[in-house]
């Protein structure tokens, strides 16, 4: 009694629940990691082509500068204009005496156009596919006549609608970029940093001269904003998917959950049904259900199905042994009765009165 009442206590959770919550319960961190995975091995794809595309960049503005133009441009605007170090200016002057546009000088123009060229073949998109929008830049420069310090050459800066980024002749030295180091050697900041100019990741590059001498350098930028919005719309359309993904999946997994446990809350109704005296289950549902996928929930219904056709056997055995017992029963009740009726003193002495009349009876004939 006290056990039927404890479990009545108890709450109740289906099996079907129970599948369901155990398969989200596993499926959710699993995903998650996966998703996690996913989106960490994308963007460092995404990262890596890009980085990729600036060496490309790089190497294809080498191949194609017309290096004698480059010094020849120096020499003759150092020797015919003031503004060029080391005559002037230096560190120290102000930004609009540091550095021109030599636009009267041809050499100075076809170098612009050539890097300008090849910006127009890496333009980015931004993160709304505005094409218009210049996240990549290319300048060159020189040595400058102080340590670290650099002189600048070419922009493509010089055709933004507000002209910026390196003017010709311009000094310039930096603490935070590996700028001069790209004078030596090919050099890689793939690491955002901060100057003057905006946020950048860059790679640097000597300009090398047909006799091997280094006459100068070029950088190739691109915007860090422009990675930050791809890794952004990277999460955001992952995070979508995830999401959108996982809902059809918790339903999945719910319908999966029913169409496993439904022949077992089958079975379950018809052990009610059987705890209850009835044997007259119909089995047509299961038979169809057969014919469609057996697994080993139809042999557990087909030993099931035999199992109660013994039970109800047993059962339609029990009651006639049952019976015949109650009758047998019966009859001894009745003659324990008789015996004790028939032994009794008055049914003695009744007995005795009748054989004394049918005595009487006998003599008077």
């Amino acid at each position: 009694m006290q056990t039927n009442e404890l479990n009545n206590k108890n709450r109740f959770f289906s099996l079907r629940l129970k599948i369901w919550l155990g398969f989200t319960l596993i499926f959710i961190p699993v995903f998650i990691g996966s998703y996690v995975w996913f989106y960490n091995y994308t963007r460092d794809r995404v990262f890596q082509t890009i980085t990729d595309d600036l060496v490309q960049t790089l190497h294809g503005a080498l191949v194609g500068m017309d290096k004698d133009g480059f010094v020849k441009l120096y020499e003759e605007e150092s020797t015919n204009n003031p503004m060029c170090p080391p005559k002037k200016p230096t560190a120290d002057t102000p930004k609009e005496e540091n550095g021109y546009y030599p636009e009267d000088n041809p050499l100075y123009i076809a170098h612009e156009n050539w890097l300008h060229a090849v910006q127009q073949t890496e333009l980015k998109e931004d993160a709304y596919g505005d094409p218009t929008k210049e996240t990549t830049r290319l300048y060159t420069y020189i040595k400058g006549p102080d340590d670290g310090e650099v002189i600048a050459i070419g922009s493509t800066g010089y055709f933004r609608k507000e002209r910026g980024g390196f003017r010709f002749c311009q000094r310039y030295t930096s603490t935070s970029t590996r700028i001069y180091d790209g004078l030596s050697g090919r050099v890689d900041s793939w690491t955002p940093y901060t100057d003057s100019f905006g946020t950048w990741i860059t790679t640097y590059a000597p300009i090398v001269d047909d006799s091997g001498k280094t006459i100068g350098a070029i950088g190739v930028d691109i915007t860090a904003s422009y990675v930050q919005e791809v890794s952004a719309e990277i999460l955001r359309s992952g995070t979508y998917a995830f999401i959108i993904t996982f809902v059809i999946i918790f339903f999945l997994v719910y319908w999966l959950s029913g169409f496993l446990t439904r022949p077992i809350i089958g079975l379950a109704g018809v052990a009610k049904e059987i705890g209850e005296g009835d044997y007259s289950h119909e089995w047509k549902e299961v038979e169809d259900a057969q014919r469609k996928m057996r697994d080993e929930i139809d042999t557990l219904t087909n030993v099931f199905k035999v199992m109660v056709d013994k039970v109800a056997e047993r059962e339609k055995t029990l009651r006639a042994r049952v019976q015949q017992l109650e009758i047998m029963v019966d009859r001894g009740k009745l003659e324990k009765q008789v015996s004790e009726i028939v032994d009794s003193d008055f049914f003695q002495d009744l007995q005795s009165k009748v054989r004394g009349m049918r005595d009487r009876f006998n003599k008077d004939e």
